[in-house]
């Protein structure tokens, strides 16, 4: 039979055995968490250089485009300004063909904006 000692001693074993698993169990979840830090820092760095890979990336094609954009705009403009001239000077060795010109296209916008 048991006496008091032997049961308390007992209890105390099973509670230090119990202890054990417990302190052991919390420093492996320790480990866990510290590993899962490291490893969504490492995410986490590794999404910020994508990113700004992708930003410089995206920035020098838009700056390109935006280049190209300009040129273009530059062109339309010389264009323009070539054409204004070229009817100028159609208008001033034709006037009188510039004036029926012109009151050919009115009356054909007149009857265009009725319908």
């Amino acid at each position: 039979m048991a006496t008091p000692q032997t049961s308390s001693r007992r209890s105390r074993s099973r509670a230090n055995g119990h202890d054990k698993k417990a302190v052991a169990a919390a420093a492996a979840a320790r480990n866990d968490l510290h590993a899962a830090q490291e490893a969504a820092e490492t995410f986490v760095s590794a999404v910020k250089s994508s990113a700004n890979h992708f930003t410089e990336h995206l920035g020098r094609a838009v700056g390109e485009k935006v280049v190209k954009a300009q040129h273009g705009a530059e062109s339309v403009a010389e264009k323009a300004v070539d054409a204004r001239h070229r009817l100028e000077d159609t208008i001033r060795e034709r006037p009188l063909m510039a004036v029926g010109a012109a009151a050919g296209a009115g009356i054909l916008l007149a009857l265009l904006s009725r319908r």
